[in-house]
């Protein structure tokens, strides 16, 4: 008898792969033939669980009493750890996979709705874990909510400066609700090292709603460092003025944060 684990993980990586997919040439672009940019499969099974939990859990009753009518709006909201390692683009594509997915289980299952299903996937800044939520047509806007939550505050901007001790200078500008700025070997980082000591995505500068910048490593062959210590994966250390970041052999320090 098939193991249900492993039946989920199979949709699980099935999943992944159709968003992969959907991103094509993005792929290669942005996120590389590496996973240290995606979800693992193991990861999106879980939350693809999660969200059918709350499908049960908000079941409402229809006309006749029985209840059958699940929630047609959704939200994923992932944390700021999260997202500074994934692309817009694979956010996005998460979002309609997810969608896709959470028509197929309420079909399935002969549930009504009060409206078309909707999934919308986003970021909470404050968030510890992944954050689903699920609402009816007619309750507060789920998406209206998520918005909110993303842009906690008035836009913020910020520049900061960063020299390398070759001589180069690299000016960076961001705002707490745009997607991180990266620095790597690839074309078109907001830093750009063509060195092979530097991973074609090595790591992240982000704008926190409080006006921190904060530094993350992107799973990089050869380590971020902050004043010589070495970040841990999915974390954000804040950077100041006059900080020394190492990313592969090179060294760029802060002069500026305006």
């Amino acid at each position: 008898m098939p193991d249900a684990k492993d039946s989920l993980l199979d949709k699980a990586e099935s999943l992944a792969r159709r968003i992969l997919e959907r991103l094509g040439s993005k792929v290669d672009d942005q996120l590389t033939s590496s996973t240290e940019q995606t979800l693992k499969p193991r990861v999106i099974g879980d939350l693809a669980s999660r969200i059918e939990q709350v499908i049960e859990s908000k079941l409402a009753n229809d006309q006749q009493g029985i209840r059958r009518v699940a929630p047609n709006r959704f939200s994923v909201l992932f944390t700021y750890e999260e997202t500074s390692a994934l692309s817009p683009q694979y956010i996005e594509a998460m979002g309609k996979e997810l969608t896709a997915t959470v028509s197929e289980y309420i079909n399935n299952r002969r549930y009504e709705t009060r409206g078309p299903i909707s999934l919308n996937a986003g970021r909470d800044l404050f968030a510890k874990s992944t954050i689903v939520k699920a609402s009816f047509d007619g309750d507060e806007d789920t998406h209206a909510s998520t918005e909110r939550t993303v842009h906690t505050a008035a836009a913020t901007l910020k520049s900061i400066c960063l020299n390398s001790s070759e001589g180069c200078s690299y000016r960076v500008v961001l705002r707490s609700e745009s997607a991180p700025a990266y620095i790597g070997r690839a074309a078109g980082n907001a830093v750009r090292i063509d060195d092979p000591s530097v991973s074609r995505l090595h790591c992240s500068l982000s704008l926190r709603s409080d006006g921190t910048v904060v530094l993350a490593d992107l799973g990089s062959a050869n380590g971020t460092y902050v004043n010589e210590l070495l970040l841990g994966r999915d974390e954000a250390l804040p950077l100041t003025i006059r900080d020394v970041v190492g990313v592969g052999d090179f060294k760029l320090t802060v002069s500026e944060i305006v």
